[in-house]
C-alpha cells in the first residue's frame, strides 16, 4: 500500500486538509482518512477494525467500572472474554488453511474462504495490551471514541504497526491542536524518514527478492555458495522488507505531529541474540515480553520455569508469524538460542575488537539459519536447503547459468551485494550512535540533502517497482 501512487496522493490530500480545517477538527480528520485508507484496503478490514474498536472501548469502561465498584471477579470476567475473543480469532482463523490442508480438505469451499482481515494481528495486539492494562490498573480507560478509534486504526501503523501503547499515543492526541504545520525540522525528518525507507523498500528488498526467490525456489541446482549467499541476502531482504515499511510509517505520522515508537535499531550488529531481539521488531518484542513473558512468571519462578517461559514466548511468535512446522521451529530455535545466551553466554560491553566482531558474525549466522524456515514453504523443503548447504559442493558457474536463464544477470547479484554492505556499514554508525539514519543527518544540512537526493536518484534507477511490486509484497502484511 505505501509503494502507490495512491498513497502518495492520499498523504498529500490528508496534509492540505491538515492544514486549512480547524485545528479543533484535526483528530476527526486524521480518523476520517484512516478509515478510507483502511477501507480502499480492504472493506472487511474497515468492518474489522470498527468493530474491534467498539469492542475494546466498551470492555475497558466497562472493567474500569466494576474496579471502581470493588467488583473484581467481574472485572476479570470481562477482561478474559475481550482477550481471550480476540486471541481466539488470532488462533483459529489465522489456522484455517493450514488446518484444512493437513486434513486434506478442499480449502475452496466457504470455510476456506474464512482470513483474517489485513493488519488484524497488530490492532488486536493493541487491543489485548489495552484491556490487560486497564484491567491491571496500569491505564485509565479511555472516555473520547475518537481518541481510541484513532488509536487502533491510525492509518500509518495500522497495517503492519509498529504496535503502540494507548498511553503514549493518548497523550499526543492530546496535543494535537497544538502541533504546527510549518514545523520545518518535523517535516524535515518525517521527509528523510520516508525517503529512507522507500529505499530500503524499494533499493534494498526488492532487488534482493528477485535473486531470493530463484534461490529458494531451486535450491537443489545451486552449489553451497550461492545457497548460503541466497540464505544471507534473504535475512537483509526480511529486514529491509520491514524497516522500510517501518521508517515509511514514522515518517508519515510526523508529517502530523505524531511520534510512533521505533522497531528497529540496527539489529544485525548486535552481539548476542538477548541484544538482537531487544533491535528487532522492538515493539513485538516488549510487548510479548509485556504481556506473555511476565504474566507467565518472567524470570521470577526459578531458571527452569524461566526457560520454559522463554520457549512458550518464542513458541507463540513463531505460530503467530505463520502456519505449518517451519515457523514452530523458527520460533522454537530462537528460543533455544535464547536460553543457551541467558545461561551460559558471558555478560560483553565492548564494541571493537576481534572477540565483538567474532560475537556479531555467530549472532547474524545464528539468525540467518533460523531465516532460512522463516522463508522456506514447508519444514521439508527448509531442512533440504540446509542439507544442500553441506551436500551441493562447490559450482558457482553453474549457479550463474541458473539465475541468468531466469532473467537474473550477474550485475543484478553485484548490486545486490553492494547494497546489503552499504546498509550495514550505515546500520553499525547507526549503532554507534545510537541514533537512527534519518536523525542523525539532521543537523548537517549538506548529509541530509545528498542522503535525500541519493537515495531519490537510487530509487529511480535502481529500484523495483511497478504493477508487480503492491503493498501486498510487504512481507510482514501476511502477519
Amino acid at each position: 500500500m505505501f509503494v502507490s501512487i495512491f498513497f502518495i496522493l492520499f498523504l498529500a490530500v490528508l496534509w492540505l486538509l491538515y492544514i486549512v480545517l480547524p485545528k479543533q477538527w484535526r483528530k476527526a480528520v486524521l480518523l476520517s482518512f484512516s478509515y478510507v485508507f483502511c477501507g480502499y484496503i480492504s472493506v472487511k478490514a474497515l468492518i474489522a477494525v470498527a468493530v474491534s474498536t467498539l469492542i475494546t472501548f466498551g470492555g475497558a469502561k466497562a472493567i474500569e467500572k466494576k474496579r471502581n465498584n470493588e467488583a473484581n471477579n467481574q472485572a476479570r470476567i470481562i477482561a478474559l472474554f475481550v482477550i481471550a475473543m480476540f486471541a481466539t480469532v488470532l488462533i483459529v482463523v489465522k489456522n484455517i488453511p493450514y488446518a484444512l490442508g493437513v486434513a486434506g480438505v478442499n480449502g475452496n469451499g466457504w470455510l476456506g474462504s474464512i482470513v483474517l482481515p489485513v493488519g488484524f494481528s497488530f490492532y488486536a495486539f493493541q487491543a489485548i495490551g489495552y484491556i490487560y492494562d486497564v484491567y491491571t490498573g496500569k491505564d485509565q480507560a479511555e472516555n473520547d471514541l475518537i481518541s481510541f478509534a484513532l488509536y487502533m486504526g491510525f492509518f500509518a501503523k495500522l497495517v503492519s504497526g509498529p504496535i503502540e501503547r494507548k498511553g503514549n499515543f493518548a497523550k499526543q492526541l492530546a496535543k494535537l491542536t497544538d502541533v504546527v504545520i510549518f514545523d520545518w525540522n518535523r517535516l524535515s525528518l518525517g521527509i528523510t524518514y520516508m525517503v529512507w525507507g522507500y529505499f530500503l523498500k524499494m533499493v534494498v528488498a526488492d532487488r534482493l527478492a528477485l535473486i531470493v526467490n530463484e534461490i529458494h525456489s531451486a535450491s537443489e541446482l545451486f552449489d553451497a555458495v550461492w545457497l548460503i549467499l541466497g540464505a544471507v541476502m534473504y535475512s537483509f531482504q526480511v529486514y529491509t522488507d520491514f524497516a522500510g515499511y517501518t521508517f515509511i510509517a514514522i515518517g508519515s505520522a510526523y508529517l502530523f505531529g505524531i511520534e510512533l515508537v521505533q522497531n528497529f535499531a540496527s539489529p544485525y550488529c548486535s552481539k548476542s541474540i538477548t541484544e538482537f531481539w531487544k533491535r528487532w521488531h522492538i515493539s513485538l518484542s516488549s510487548w510479548l515480553k509485556d504481556y506473555v513473558y511476565i504474566p507467565l512468571g518472567g524470570n521470577r519462578k526459578g531458571k527452569l520455569r524461566k526457560n520454559l517461559n522463554t520457549l512458550i514466548v518464542f513458541l507463540l511468535c513463531g505460530i503467530w508469524h505463520g502456519n505449518g512446522m517451519s515457523f514452530v521451529v523458527w520460533g522454537l530455535l530462537h528460543g533455544i538460542y535464547s536460553i543457551f545466551d541467558s545461561s551460559f553466554g558471558k555478560k560483553y560491553t565492548a564494541e571493537h575488537g576481534i572477540e565483538a566482531a567474532i560475537r556479531r558474525l555467530f549472532t547474524f549466522m545464528a539468525v540467518t539459519v533460523a531465516w532460512i524456515f522463516f522463508r522456506a514453504d514447508s519444514l521439508a523443503n527448509a531442512c533440504n536447503y540446509i542439507v544442500g548447504i553441506i551436500t551441493n559442493g562447490i559450482n558457482i558457474r553453474g549457479a550463474i547459468s541458473v539465475l541468468e536463464s531466469n532473467g537474473v544477470e550477474l550485475i543484478q547479484v553485484i548490486i545486490a551485494v553492494a547494497v546489503i554492505v552499504l546498509v550495514q556499514v550505515v546500520d553499525r554508525i547507526s549503532y554507534s550512535k545510537a541514533t537512527p539514519l534519518p536523525e542523525l543527518v539532521q543537523n548537517n544540512r549538506l548529509l541530509k540533502y545528498a542522503l535525500i537526493y541519493c537515495c531519490l536518484m537510487a530509487i529511480f534507477v535502481f529500484g523495483i517497482y511497478g504493477g508487480d511490486f503492491k503493498a501486498e509484497n510487504f512481507i510482514y502484511m501476511r502477519f
